[in-house]
């Protein structure tokens, strides 16, 4: 299995902890910036105001409707970020791409500051024009998001962590060949890797940590929810694209 190892004291299904660090150079290159907000495509939900832009230093970013953009301070959570509300706190782990384990300091982030917009928020395209079938996975390595589509149309989607640069996750056109729901990775310390979807060799997509860029080695981390929404929606045979870029 190519994937990144997890120890047993760091199981994934615990969400109660939020850690913080201080941001890696790597980290920096994958900052939580609405990066479909400025693809101007009829494909993709533009859900920004022209009006809402914000810059640090020379790299100007906009920044969605229903969001501000913030850097993390030392002792910041999820909760007390969000003011503990249940939705703001699935939209930041969303569209950050993080899990509540990591909040490095200094990381530029979204925060939701009004829930109605910011969830009309879509950093995928919502259609489709080279759709592979009835459902498809299509997973976009540039983005760090994934979508799943029925008949070529946004069904949902959510964010992903892929390989880190040494051990990227090859691009291509695969299947979902079998599916796992309690499986145990046999080439990394026996790690966990909860709905497993295989799609192409030792390649996966599973439930692990999202630390907000690539960091597997080489299989797609999806959040929980994600993974397990995924897991039962898609079946066997279905189309899974790996795509550098839109």
């Amino acid at each position: 299995m190519k994937c990144m190892p997890l120890k047993w004291f760091m199981v994934l299904f615990i969400f109660a902890y939020s850690g913080t660090a201080s941001a890696s150079e790597h980290e920096k290159t994958y900052l939580a910036s609405p990066i479909g907000s400025l693809i101007d495509s009829s494909g993709i939900s533009k859900a920004v105001s022209k009006s809402s832009f914000s810059s640090t230093g020379n790299n100007s970013i906009m920044v969605p409707d229903g969001f501000i953009r913030k850097a993390i301070k030392k002792g910041d959570t999820l909760a007390k970020i969000c003011n503990a509300d249940s939705s703001c706190k699935v939209i930041f782990m969303k569209v950050n791409r993080l899990d509540n384990r990591h909040f490095p300091v200094g990381k530029n982030v979204l925060v939701p500051v009004d829930v109605n917009k910011a969830m009309l928020y879509v950093p995928v395209p919502k259609t489709l024009a080279d759709s592979r079938g009835e459902r498809e996975i299509r997973i976009f390595l540039g983005l760090q998001y994934f979508g799943a589509y029925e008949n070529g149309q946004l069904f949902f989607w959510g964010p992903v962590s892929s390989g880190k640069k040494d051990k990227s996750t090859p691009p291509g056109k695969f299947f979902v060949n079998y599916k796992q729901r309690f499986k145990f990775s046999v080439k990394y310390e026996n790690a966990p890797m909860p709905f497993s979807i295989n799609y192409h060799n030792g390649y996966f997509i599973h439930q692990q940590s999202l630390p907000g860029y690539p960091a597997s080695h080489g299989c797609v981390r999806l959040l929980p929810d994600d993974a397990e929404r995924l897991f039962f929606w898609a079946r066997l045979r279905d189309p899974v694209t790996v795509a550098k870029e839109l």
